[in-house]
Order: structure tokens, then C-alpha cells, then sequence
């Protein structure tokens, strides 16, 4: 497991990471869904070791994580939404020059670059230079020099940015089998990706977490426009609501919550005309936090 204490960063009077605090699995895909701007990638920096947080604690199990990663130079690697190559170098000469960066024995090497290279599906381009070529295919270096230590956590940064839909497809598949033997943090602002690809999703905006669930397993409760302001009030004391049309709307509820919220309604005599539970995907979820528009 890996632990993350009341994490903060600012850069001057800007707080770009605000007091996270999360459990991510071993295994699987973690998502931090958020607009550009939301502290996505400075939250990635200060895991990966590049940004130095300014307060909180990291545990990797039960060991301070950057004591591990100092020990362990598998225990994570990143792939950035920068391309992370040499554009005049070939694919092989890049992979070559990257796969040295690792202590790793030349069998290992040679294993991991077999790995990374079958993962992408590189090896015909080989002797092609790196500027040359597609702009799916230098998504799929990048993230070939990413698994050149087979990280036992990939983090991933935006990394189907500007290709084609077929690409996207093979990548995305390529990055959920990845996912059987490792954790893989993922960052994005492509809803579809994060409902395809994520076991659990944290919601950030403006540098805070406002909400951590697992995929699929959630659900909004729509509450019909409650007769008085009163009954709003009293209602925002079980769970923050959303002005949404003629509804009120939580975050995230699953049937225990409303469970919870009938039992709370009939204590405190609230009269609602109507209450119900309905699915609840990664972009519904997301504007009902931020009360934003992902376009």
C-alpha cells in the first residue's frame, strides 16, 4: 500500500497541492481525475521524487517511501506528458541509452527491455529516429522508457495526449493488463479514459482530493426540490447537496447512504417529494464536485 499523509506544496502565495491525504492499492489503476491546473502533476512530482513537498508524509507499507525508492530503484518510474526522448536518436539507441540510466545486471536489461518493447510493440521501429516518428508511436516510446525497470508503480501523466483514436485504444489496453502486477497512477481529464481504465478514482480541484471512490461501485442521489429552505439547510448537514435544476444532488452515495439519509429525513420531519439512486459515471461525478464544465 501506498499511504499518503496530509501532503501540501506551494509554490509562493499559490497552493498548488493542498493537505492530500490518500491509500492507493497495490495493485491496479488509482486515478487523479481534474482539469488542467487541478495539481495532478504536482502530486505525481512529489511521488516520483522531483518536487519536494513542503509538509505530509509518505509510506510505502510501512516504510517512509523515499527511504525505499533510494533502495529500490524498481519501485516506481514516470511516464511524463512531455515526451521524454531523444528526438535524434533512434528508438534503439533511446531505449539503449535509458535502460543504463537502471541498476540493473545485463540479464536484467536485456529482460527489461524485451519487456518494454513487447508491451509497446516497438520492435519493427527500432532504427527509426525518434522525431520521425507518429505521434502515437512516440507515445508508445515514451512509455516503453517508462517500463525499462518494470516498475512495481507506473505513474502516468497524461499519456494518450494528441493521438489517434487507434492508438488511444492500444495504449489504454496496454496500460490495463499492465495494471495485473503493479499499481499504475494515472492523471487525466479524459472522463471516458478514467471510467475505462480505473479500479478507484480521486477527484481533485484546486489542489484538494474532494472525492476518492472505487469505479462503478458509486452512485448520485437525486433529492426532488425540497418545499422550504429550511429543509435545504438541515439537509446539507448529512451530506453536501448540489443545486442541479429543480434537484438537490450529493457527491456520491451508495445504498448504505441512502439508507442513511431516509433515516435522517424522517428524524428531523423533512418532506421530500421524491428521492432516487441512479449510476454514476467518472464525468457525472466529476461536474457534481466541481460544478464544472470539462469542454
Amino acid at each position: 500500500m501506498l499511504y499518503i499523509k496530509n501532503i501540501s506544496k506551494n509554490y509562493g502565495s499559490f497552493t498548488a497541492v493542498n493537505d492530500i491525504s490518500l491509500e492507493l492499492p497495490d495493485k491496479g489503476i488509482f486515478a487523479l481525475l481534474g482539469i488542467n491546473g487541478a495539481g495532478k502533476t504536482t502530486l505525481i512530482s512529489i511521488l516520483c521524487g522531483i518536487v519536494k513537498a513542503d509538509k505530509g508524509e509518505i509510506f510505502y507499507n510501512e516504510t517512509n517511501y523515499f527511504e525505499a525508492l533510494k533502495k529500490d530503484a524498481s519501485l516506481c518510474s514516470l511516464t511524463p506528458q512531455e515526451f521524454a526522448f531523444y528526438p535524434t536518436l533512434s528508438v534503439k539507441e533511446n531505449i539503449d541509452f535509458f535502460s543504463q540510466i537502471n541498476t540493473l545486471s545485463l540479464k536484467q536489461r536485456k529482460e527489461a527491455i524485451d519487456f518494454a518493447l513487447n508491451v509497446c510493440a516497438l520492435e519493427k521501429y527500432m532504427n527509426r529516429r525518434a522525431a520521425n516518428l507518429s505521434g502515437g508511436l512516440k507515445r508508445r516510446l515514451n512509455l516503453a522508457i517508462g517500463l525499462l525497470n518494470n516498475p512495481k508503480i507506473l505513474f502516468l501523466d497524461e499519456p494518450t495526449v494528441g493521438i489517434d483514436p487507434k492508438t488511444r485504444e492500444f495504449i489504454l489496453n496496454s496500460i490495463k493488463n499492465l495494471s495485473h502486477e503493479r499499481l499504475i497512477v494515472y492523471t487525466s481529464h479524459y472522463m471516458n479514459e478514467v471510467d475505462f481504465l480505473a479500479d478507484e478514482i480521486a477527484v481533485m480541484d484546486e489542489g484538494r482530493i474532494l472525492a476518492a471512490f472505487k469505479n462503478g461501485r458509486q452512485n448520485r442521489v437525486l433529492v426532488l426540490e425540497p418545499h422550504n429552505k429550511t429543509d435545504v439547510k438541515t439537509l446539507n448537514e448529512f451530506t453536501p447537496f448540489t443545486k442541479c435544476g429543480k434537484f438537490l444532488q450529493s457527491g456520491a452515495a451508495d445504498e448504505q447512504t441512502l439508507s442513511n439519509l431516509l433515516e435522517f429525513v424522517k428524524k428531523r420531519g423533512i418532506e421530500l417529494k421524491s428521492i432516487s439512486l441512479s449510476p454514476m459515471s467518472a464525468q457525472t461525478m466529476f461536474l457534481s464536485l466541481t460544478n464544472k464544465d470539462t469542454r
